[in-house]
């Protein structure tokens, strides 16, 4: 796979998980296999004709799809020179292990440029994440929950993706909302504490106006419930929402 198709990219403080604050490279794939309520960039979901490379001084280049690969090495060298250090490339999406073949290569040239790789998945493909593994040094994977999803991964196939993404530093996500149940977040507190039990459960409040996140109370009682199954539970908003930049 020489070209893929791309949402976007650009650089910006990184909003999520453990490595929040940082300032990280991201390049956005388009396309998706899931569908879920709570996605803050629906529109990644489908192909563009063009990929928008969002500038630090706030103009915007295209690129047609699919962008080739050493284009993409291109624009990621020039976006480190105008707007850099970056701590790291952040792949995302979209469903970025929808192109693994696409990233590998490009994942270990980053590294040797000096980049971190993070990649950011929904945490369901554990067969693409075996290719692409080897290539990446921090993995931020979802569980998801009916009650801010709408989706359904079984628990056997988290189990198998937790335990592959453990091999590397790995943090858990799941979305909560207002309707989001204690017996939810159990669940994910048990297969994190089964599968990758050195890993951090990070429970990030949803935003957007689709649904209501949980007041604080609510969000400390899912905490204290899910830290009697697993140590290392967390509650982390989305910083870049806060901040209006992506």
């Amino acid at each position: 796979m020489n070209a893929a198709p791309l949402f976007e990219v650009f650089s910006s403080v990184q909003g999520e998980a453990t490595h929040v604050g940082e300032l990280h490279l991201f390049v956005r794939m388009a396309g998706c296999d899931l569908e879920c309520a709570f996605c803050d960039t629906p529109a990644s979901h489908r192909i563009p004709a063009q990929c928008r490379v969002h500038l630090p001084d706030g103009s915007v280049e295209e690129e047609p799809n699919p962008v080739p690969r050493a284009r993409l090495g291109e624009i990621v060298a020039r976006l480190e020179a105008e707007a850099g250090p970056h701590r790291a490339v952040a792949l995302t999406g979209g469903e970025p292990l929808l192109f693994a073949d696409y990233l590998e290569p490009l994942a270990r040239a980053w590294r040797k440029e000096g980049f971190s790789i993070l990649l950011e998945t929904g945490g369901h493909r554990p067969a693409e994440l075996a290719r692409l593994l080897d290539a990446v040094d921090w993995v931020m994977a979802d569980i998801k929950i009916a009650s801010s999803s709408g989706e359904s991964v079984a628990d056997e196939t988290v189990l198998r993706f937790l335990a592959l993404a453990s091999r590397k530093e790995c943090a858990v996500k799941v979305v909560v909302s207002a309707r989001s149940t204690v017996e939810e977040i159990l669940r994910c507190a048990r297969l994190v504490a089964e599968a990758a039990p050195g890993s951090p459960l990070v429970l990030q409040p949803v935003s957007g106006a689709r649904f209501s996140p949980p007041r604080g109370e609510r969000l400390l009682a899912l905490q204290r419930a899910a830290l009697r199954v697993h140590p290392l539970v967390r509650v982390i908003p989305q910083l870049h929402r806060s901040l209006h930049v992506r």
